[in-house]
């Protein structure tokens, strides 16, 4: 059957694990015969983490930091338009772009879901419900007239490299990654908790690397964690581009972290997961389909930190002494399960 001839884009430009989140969303569009051009409008780094998209084209904007990136972006941004534009990020930089980009629809979240002003800046919105953000960016398009496929990350990532990420492999062992750090520290779990799961995996004869960026509180915990060991643990904190931090995400048999892009990445790649939750709701932000391996402690830290006893599903607990709820034996067991040592 032959596609109508529309022409559709997705504006999604941060942050990595959310940009994540919405490769279903545009396997969706590309498997719809509705569309003859899927397009992605999206940052360099995004680009540079999942790879070429066969029949996606991806139009790679500066995130808007001054008046000079707001023209440059204006001028690329003139020779495009759209039969539908899907605005699938609620701030204000996502709207400035939302606003530059001609389009004869524009498809967005509803009022509870967008915020800063998302609703100003799209004409049609999707139906609230309490959902994964997989599920959300789907909604969006089957609005847009594709229908829901089974979500699937298989058609990005086709550019990592195996054999480099093999080399951090040793023979006969299980292979695990720790990703401590968050982009809020009030998600980040404790150094001691992290120092006893490095000793456990060690004491089963599990290799044990260290990853993570370039922010100093993050090198600080990472480096301290390692240290701990010496030579026995691999520290890679700020030390891998995106290519190799998803080449290697994909190549370990298990990565344990809180609530960070990590996770979604890991899962996108088919790596089991132990992550930890309980500043947010992991049926919202964990990796889709893939709760049963995590701790949950949100409940507990709802009730505790923000006196609720049911919260909204996309409460937040705003509380650093919410991830101390989490302890090595809430962790270690779902580690055993996962790598199958029990």
């Amino acid at each position: 059957m032959k596609k109508e001839s529309l022409s559709i884009a997705v504006l999604r430009i941060s942050a990595l694990g959310d940009a994540v989140l919405v490769v279903p969303l545009i396997n969706q569009l590309l498997s719809s015969e509705k569309f003859h051009n899927v397009s992605w409008i999206t940052t360099q780094s995004v680009v540079d983490l999942v790879g070429p998209i066969p029949g996606c084209k991806f139009v790679v904007v500066e995130k808007i930091k001054s008046f000079k990136t707001f023209l440059s972006n204006w001028v690329e941004f003139k020779k495009h338009s759209f039969d539908i534009l899907i605005v699938a990020q609620a701030s204000f930089s996502a709207h400035l772009f939302s606003w530059c980009t001609r389009a004869k629809r524009k498809i967005g979240f509803d009022r509870r879901r967008g915020k800063d002003l998302h609703h100003l800046f799209i004409e049609e919105s999707i139906d609230y419900k309490d959902q994964h953000f997989v599920l959300a960016y789907m909604q969006l398009g089957l609005l847009a007239g594709a229908p829901i496929v089974a979500p699937r990350w298989d058609i990005a990532f086709g550019h990592l490299s195996k054999e480099w990420a093999l080399s951090f492999r040793e023979s006969g062992r299980k292979f695990v990654a720790l990703h401590p750090h968050a982009s809020k520290l009030e998600r980040r779990w404790n150094h001691d908790g992290y120092v006893q799961v490095v000793r456990s995996l060690l004491k089963e004869n599990c290799g044990v690397v260290i990853l993570g960026g370039n922010h100093e509180l993050e090198k600080k915990l990472n480096r301290e964690i390692a240290n701990s060991f010496g030579p026995e643990v691999k520290n890679l904190t700020g030390e891998l581009s995106l290519l190799q931090w998803a080449s290697l995400l994909r190549e370990v048999d298990l990565l344990i972290a809180p609530d960070t892009g990590a996770v979604h990445l890991a899962h996108a790649l088919s790596t089991k997961v132990v992550g930890l939750y309980a500043v947010a709701n992991p049926m919202l932000t964990g990796p889709f389909n893939g709760l049963d391996d995590c701790v949950n402690r949100y409940p507990q830290a709802v009730a505790n930190f923000s006196g609720k006893v049911d919260a909204d599903y996309h409460h937040r607990v705003h509380d650093e002494r919410a991830m101390g709820l989490i302890g090595f034996d809430d962790v270690w067991p779902k580690i055993t399960n996962a790598l199958g040592l029990s």
